[in-house]
């Protein structure tokens, strides 16, 4: 395995527990991954600087790349010392062989705030209030160490799922510490500073959602972070950005100067009395006639909010993440009248079948050539299928040996589509072959669910069962374990 070059594979580990199951996005500093932590056998993010970032140019890339390199340093520093219900925890931190830093944190399966708002369009009050309590706290927390947020913007809420709650979460505290080069005031564009002087001058906030001072050059102090949390208010009551047209920058001149383009953005958008007046002073040019603290602010808040003293209706929707995500892990046994149950339950034709709802995973195992127990795991990830409709895929995981389709063996693959995979010892000796299919849709007389082609015949699960029934099959023997996982 080489982590020199680009960017991680499935399989690859890290720290000897964290096991790479597939890509999950990325950004302009950082890859982001989905991974196994084998030791909690739980889904952890994996967070990786990029080798060359996003908009650093060859005049300034090697600048950037370190300003951006220490950033993610302090990020990993900063969050470990948070302890906020509402802060992104982090687990873990290190270096590929490479050099390149990497963090571990938990994984949030509910998006975050902008995929939240492009689905469902603007929030009602009551959702506004409780996201802004939620962060409000969360930034204080972080005012209380120090630490100065400079990003708050919807892409960096994210979202966990507790229960049948949806909990946000402030997360990418990667410029906490940073300064930033200098623009001019009268001007409208960014100056371009020499490059042995630039250091740990970058500007990597976003300039969207920059508060004036950011965009000037000058100090930043907790109230910053208030002109984030106000326009992030407005952002969920309207539905868009204070600024959403194609060159922010035309806008950086009139939001140093003063609070008329912001007045007249709110007066447009409806908002108006009480919560106008709010909003204007979370978001004035002036950064000490701000309100002086996230908690200030949310005090402030509250009661225009509650009273409903805007012309925007609340939703009667309630939150939901805009995409599904891996739930909590709860296998339930198979049923206690045994195959002959099951059987009848999947109209099937095989004579070694049995059902297990599950969640999220299940560990199954059966008897290899010597006699002993060969044990994987098979879990459930989150993918987008376009063409199918589905929104999982397997992550295959020996737990007492290798998985191999054809390559080297390695501890876990991930499969979208149906197939079969060696599973080898750890002398590389083979013990047995597995198999897994997602089945067709069928929509026939018996009803709808999904069909399995086997060699003895064909199974088919009703829909009653399972809304996403997976097939695994098991050694020689005909063994067939179907996965019924609802609501994926």
């Amino acid at each position: 395995m080489s982590f020199a070059d680009a960017e991680l594979v499935e399989g690859d580990r890290l720290l000897d527990r964290y096991s790479i199951v597939d890509r999950a996005g990325s950004g302009g500093m950082a890859s982001i991954y989905r991974a196994m932590d084998e030791r909690l056998d739980r889904i952890v993010c994996v967070k990786l600087l990029r080798l060359e970032l996003e908009g650093s140019g060859s005049t300034s890339g090697r600048s950037v790349y370190q300003a951006s390199y220490t950033h993610f340093q302090q990020e990993a520093l900063a969050l470990s010392r948070l302890r906020h219900p509402n802060t992104l925890r982090i687990y873990d931190f290190g270096y590929l062989p490479s050099g390149r830093p990497f963090q571990i944190s938990e994984f949030l399966e509910g998006g975050n705030l902008e995929e939240q708002v492009n689905a469902r369009g603007k929030l009602s009050n009551a959702e506004v209030s409780a996201i802004l309590e939620r962060i409000c706290g969360a930034v204080d927390e972080a005012h209380s160490h120090k630490i100065i947020h400079r990003d708050i913007k919807p892409s960096n809420i994210l979202f966990g799922k507790v229960g049948d709650q949806m909990l946000p979460k402030l997360a990418d505290f990667g410029i906490a510490h940073s300064n930033l080069r200098k623009q001019k005031v009268g001007g409208g564009d960014l100056d371009e500073q020499d490059e042995t002087t630039q250091t740990n001058t970058i500007a990597l906030f976003s300039p969207r959602w920059a508060a004036p001072e950011q965009l000037a050059g000058a100090k930043q102090s907790e109230t910053t972070d208030v002109y984030a949390l106000g326009h992030l208010a407005f952002y969920m009551l309207t539905g868009r950005a204070l600024f959403p047209g194609n060159d922010v920058r035309e806008t950086f001149s009139e939001r140093v100067r003063g609070d008329a383009l912001i007045g007249k953005i709110l007066r447009d958008a409806g908002l108006s009395g009480p919560l106008q007046h709010v909003l204007m002073t979370s978001m004035a040019a002036k950064a000490d006639t701000r309100y002086p603290t996230p908690k200030a602010f949310f005090e402030a808040i509250c009661d225009p909010l509650r009273s409903g003293s805007t012309s925007l209706p609340p939703l009667s929707r309630p939150a939901t993440p805009p995409s599904s995500k891996p739930r909590s892990a709860r296998v339930l046994p198979p049923s206690p009248t045994g195959p002959s149950e099951s059987l009848s339950l999947l109209h099937g034709l095989v004579s070694r079948a049995r059902r297990v709802d599950v969640q999220e995973n299940v560990d199954l195992s059966f008897v290899g050539p010597l006699g002993d127990p060969v044990k994987f795991r098979v879990s459930l990830v989150p993918s987008s299928n376009h063409e199918t409709g589905r929104r999982f895929r397997l992550n295959i995981k020996g737990l007492n040996c290798f998985v191999s389709k054809g390559g080297r063996p390695t501890p876990a693959i991930v499969a979208d589509g149906d197939g079969t995979a060696d599973l080898i010892s750890s002398a590389w000796e083979p013990l047995g072959k597995i198999g897994w299919s997602f089945g067709e849709p069928v929509n026939g007389p018996t009803g709808a669910g999904h069909a399995f082609r086997l060699s003895d015949g064909e199974m088919m699960v009703p829909s009653s069962h399972a809304t996403n029934p997976v097939a695994i099959f098991l050694g020689t023997d005909g063994d067939v374990v179907v996965m019924c996982a609802q609501s994926w």
